[in-house]
C-alpha cells in the first residue's frame, strides 16, 4: 500500500537490524546498498576498506529513480539512510503528496552517541565510518528539524502504521456498488430503490467511475456531492489516474478518455480543485468485519488474504493478482486459502460473464453495465449477503460505439501525444481542433516529429481523422543545420523545381462534414482576425458556385486546398502587389503522413474553380546550376521577370522541402522593424545594424515620422511607408 517509512539516525545505530528483524528487506532502498553496486569496498589510507562516497550522485539519482518507480505501483518502501537534512525529507514528502502516500519517519535518534560508537566499532571493517561522522550526524540531527506532515514513531511503533480489521457491525446495511463506467441514471436508482443515502448505512464503491459511458460528468458530479459523507468510501479503479491526470492539466494515454470523458468533463464546466479533493479520498481497499464475518473490498481482486495488507501493492488491489483472464482462478484460489468466515467483494474483471457470486465467498460486480448490461451490488446486513442487478437502460447504442471507434484509430495515439506536447497548443472549434507549435517552440528552435507537424493541422477529435492541414514545417536555406547551403549539395536530389513563394499569409479550406460546408482557416484558427480576412477573400475571388464544387470535390477526395492569401487591404506584407491576391500553393491529402498533387493535377484542379495556381519558376538539374542560380538570385538588385518577390520554395525530386527569402525582402522586413520603433520612439536602439546607404537614408527620414503631429494615424505597413519614402525623395 501507499506508506512510505523514513529512517532516521545515524551510520550504526542499528537500522539495518531493525529492517532485518521486521522482514522489511525486500521492501527496503538502501543507499548503501547502492554505493556497493557502484563500486566494490574501497583501500583506504591506513589500509582498511570503506564504502566509497564518490559516486553519491549516482546513487541518490538511482534510489530516487527506483523510488519514483515503485511509488508509482503504490509498492509499500522504506527508506534506509541517515536522513539528517530537513532538505532530503522535504523531497520525499513532496513526492508522497503527488503519490498521495502516507509518510512515517521512524526515529532512531535517541539512541545515546556513545552506544552507537561502540556498535560503530564493532562492524565489518569496510561498514565503519569515522567516529567524527557520527559526531557530526548528532550535531545535525539536533539543528535540522523533521518536517511537518510526516509522523514520528519510535521503532518499537511499527504496527501502529498497518492497515487494521475495522468493525463496522454499528451499520445497519452495507452497500457494495460496482463498476459504474460513466452510467449515473441506474446508479441513482438503485440509490432510490434503497431510500437513498442513509447515515446508518456504509457504502462501498469498487472504483472505475468513468469512461465508456454516457453519463461520466453526472457521475462525477455526484460523487463529488457525497466525498465528504463519512459513511461513503470510494475506492479507486484503474480509471480514476486519468482523472486525476486531467484535473491537474496534464494528458494520459488513455484514448477513451482523452478524446470522449474528458470534453464532457470539460463542457460540463466540472472544477478540477474538487476533482483533486475527490481523488484524494479515494481509498485502496476496504478491510472490515461486519459481525463475525470478515471482508475484503478491492477495485480487481487478491487471490489470498495476507497476514499484512499494507504490503501488498496498491496497483495489484487495483489492477488484481496474475493476468486480466485469471479473475476465475483469483476467485478459487481465494476460497481454498482463506478460513470459511472470509469473503472478498471486487469489479474490474469479468471477461467470462460470470454471476455476481462466482463462488460461495467471491462476489464480482462487473457487469458490463456501459455496454447495456447491469450494476451489479452487494449488500450484507444482520440477515446475510444480497445480491442485486439493475439493467441500465441508458449507455452507448451499437451505433454511437461505431461512431466513437476512434478508440482504436491511430490518429487517437496521435492526438494524445500531440495534446501531452507542451510545445503545442491545441484550439477547439468543436470536435475539430487546430494543433501548432507554440512560439517558445519556434524561437527556441525545438523542432522534432511532432512540432513539425503541427502547423495548419485540424483534427476531429471525436472521429479520429483529418479535418484539414497544410504542410509539415519546412525551414529557410541556412536556417538549420541540414540546410546550410553547403549541406545541400548532400540532401538535394536533382533535378529540383522552385516555385515563386508568394508574400502572404497561409489559409486553408476543407470540407465540415458537421455544418456540411466549407471549412476554411488560417493556419491556427477559423475565427481569427486572419481566418475572417481569408474568408472575405475567398467569397472576392471565388465565385459562389465554384466554392460550393470546392466542398463537394474536399468531401469527395478528402483533400485540403492549401492558398496564399495576398490581402493588401487588410494586412500587405512586405512585397507590393497592385492588388489582393490568392495563389493556390497545393491540394494536400487529409492525412497524418504528409501527400499532395503534382503540380500538373494542382493546375489543373485549380483551372476547374477559377482559382490562380502558384508559379513554376526554375527547373535546375544539378548542383552546379543550382550553385549559380542561388548566388544569382541572391543579389540585392535581382527581380524575377521584372518583379521583386520574396523568394522561393524550392523541391527536389525526392519531395524534401526548403525555402529562400530574397535580399530585398529580407531588407525591407528589417526596415520594417526599424521604422516601427523609429516612428514610436523617434529613434532605434541599435543603429550599428545600418549597414546600407539605403538603410541609413531611409532611417533618416523615418524617424522625422515621430514629430509629426498625425504620427498616430501614420501607415504602419512597410509598403505604403516605402512608397512614401521614394516619392518624397524622388527615387
Amino acid at each position: 500500500m501507499r506508506i512510505l517509512l523514513l529512517l532516521r539516525g545515524s551510520a550504526s545505530c542499528g537500522k539495518s537490524t531493525w529492517i532485518e528483524q521486521h522482514g522489511l528487506k525486500p521492501y527496503t532502498l538502501s543507499a548503501d546498498d547502492i554505493r556497493l553496486l557502484c563500486q566494490s569496498p574501497v583501500m583506504l589510507a591506513d589500509g582498511s576498506e570503506g564504502i566509497s562516497q564518490s559516486n553519491d550522485g549516482t546513487v541518490w539519482k538511482t534510489l530516487f529513480s527506483i523510488l519514483e518507480i515503485r511509488m508509482q505501483r503504490g509498492d509499500f518502501t522504506v527508506i534506509d539512510a541517515t536522513n539528517s537534512k530537513t532538505s532530503e525529507m522535504n523531497r520525499y514528502r513532496e513526492m508522497c503528496e503527488t503519490y498521495r502516500y502516507r509518510i512515517y519517519c521512524v526515529d532512531f535518534t535517541d539512541i545515546p552517541i556513545e552506544e552507537v560508537k561502540r556498535r560503530n566499532a564493532g562492524r565489518e571493517t569496510f561498514k565503519k565510518v569515522p567516529e567524527e561522522v557520527i559526531d557530526n550526524m548528532y550535531s545535525r540531527f539536533r539543528t535540522q528539524k523533521i518536517p511537518s506532515g510526516i509522523k514520528v514513531i519510535r521503532p518499537d511503533e511499527l504496527d501502529t502504521i498497518w492497515l487494521k480489521l475495522f468493525d463496522m457491525s454499528n451499520y445497519r446495511k452495507i452497500h457494495h456498488i460496482g463498476d459504474i463506467h460513466g452510467c449515473n441514471t441506474v446508479l441513482q436508482r438503485y440509490l432510490e430503490d434503497n431510500g437513498g443515502l442513509k447515515d446508518d448505512e456504509m457504502y462501498i464503491f469498487v472504483g472505475d467511475y468513468i469512461d465508456r459511458g454516457v453519463e461520466n460528468a453526472e457521475v462525477v458530479k455526484f460523487l463529488i456531492s457525497i466525498m465528504n459523507r463519512k459513511n461513503v468510501l470510494m475506492l479507486e479503479g484503474n480509471h480514476e489516474r486519468w482523472l486525476w491526470l486531467w484535473a491537474n492539466d496534464c494528458t494520459g494515454r488513455s484514448k477513451e478518455f482523452e478524446l470522449i470523458t474528458k470534453p464532457a468533463l470539460d463542457a460540463a464546466g466540472i472544477n478540477k480543485k474538487d476533482v483533486r479533493q475527490l481523488y484524494r479520498k479515494f481509498g485502496q481497499c476496504a478491510y472490515y468485519k461486519y459481525g463475525e464475518i470478515i471482508y475484503l473490498v478491492t477495485h480487481a481482486g487478491l487471490s489470498t488474504l495476507p497476514q499484512n495488507l499494507s504490503l501488498v501493492a496498491t496497483e495489484q488491489m487495483i489492477k488484481g493478482v496474475g493476468n486480466y483472464d485469471d479473475f476465475e482462478k483469483v476467485a478459487e484460489t481465494f476460497f481454498d486459502t482463506t478460513p470459511d468466515n472470509c469473503y472478498q467483494i471486487h469489479g474490474h474483471r469479468n471477461t467470462k460473464q460470470m454471476p455476481t457470486m462466482v463462488n460461495d465467498r467471491v462476489f464480482n460486480l462487473e457487469g458490463q453495465v456501459e455496454y447495456g448490461g447491469c450494476l451489479r451490488c452487494v449488500q450484507v446486513d444482520e440477515s446475510g449477503i444480497h445480491c442485486t442487478e439493475l439493467e441500465n437502460e441508458v449507455y452507448k447504442t451499437p451505433e454511437m460505439q461505431e461512431a466513437q471507434g476512434v478508440v482504436e484509430s491511430s490518429i487517437a495515439d496521435i492526438i494524445i501525444s500531440l495534446r501531452g506536447n507542451k510545445y503545442i497548443q491545441e484550439k477547439k472549434f468543436g470536435n475539430i481542433s487546430s494543433f501548432n507549435y507554440t512560439d517558445k517552440a519556434f524561437y527556441d528552435r525545438v523542432w522534432d516529429a511532432q512540432t513539425t507537424k503541427a502547423r495548419g493541422l485540424y483534427l476531429d477529435t471525436a472521429k479520429g481523422k483529418v479535418t484539414a492541414r497544410a504542410y509539415d514545417k519546412f525551414f529557410n536555406v541556412n536556417e538549420r543545420p541540414e540546410t546550410k547551403f553547403e549541406m545541400l549539395q548532400h540532401k538535394l536530389k536533382f533535378p529540383v523545381t522552385a516555385y515563386v513563394k508568394e508574400n502572404g499569409f497561409l489559409g486553408i479550406v476543407s470540407y465540415n462534414e458537421y455544418e456540411d460546408g466549407l471549412f476554411a482557416a488560417s493556419k491556427s484558427t477559423i475565427d481569427s482576425q486572419y481566418a475572417r480576412y481569408f474568408q472575405e477573400m475567398l467569397q472576392k475571388k471565388v465565385t459562389p458556385e465554384n466554392l460550393e464544387r470546392m466542398k463537394e470535390y474536399c468531401k469527395e477526395k478528402e483533400v485540403s486546398f492549401v492558398f496564399e492569401c495576398v490581402d493588401m487591404e487588410h494586412d500587405p506584407h512586405i512585397i507590393d502587389y497592385s492588388e489582393s491576391r490568392l495563389f493556390l500553393l497545393d491540394i494536400v491529402y487529409n492525412q497524418m503522413e504528409f501527400a499532395r498533387y503534382g503540380y500538373d493535377d494542382l493546375c489543373h484542379t485549380a483551372g476547374l474553380f477559377g482559382l490562380e495556381a502558384k508559379e513554376r519558376a526554375y527547373e535546375i538539374a544539378n548542383w552546379q546550376e543550382f550553385y549559380d542560380w542561388y548566388y544569382d538570385i541572391m543579389e540585392s538588385d535581382y527581380e524575377y521577370h521584372g518583379r521583386k518577390i520574396e523568394g522561393f520554395v524550392i523541391e527536389d525530386s525526392g519531395g524534401y522541402m526548403t525555402k529562400i527569402k530574397l535580399s530585398y525582402y529580407n531588407f525591407w522586413k528589417f526596415m520594417r522593424s526599424v521604422s516601427h520603433e523609429a516612428v514610436r520612439k523617434g529613434y532605434i536602439s541599435k543603429t550599428s545594424a545600418l549597414t546600407t546607404p539605403l538603410a541609413n537614408e531611409y532611417y533618416s527620414w523615418v524617424r522625422k515620422l515621430h514629430d509629426r503631429e498625425d504620427r498616430d494615424t501614420l501607415p504602419r505597413d512597410i509598403c505604403t511607408l516605402r512608397k512614401m519614402f521614394y516619392a518624397e525623395k524622388g527615387i
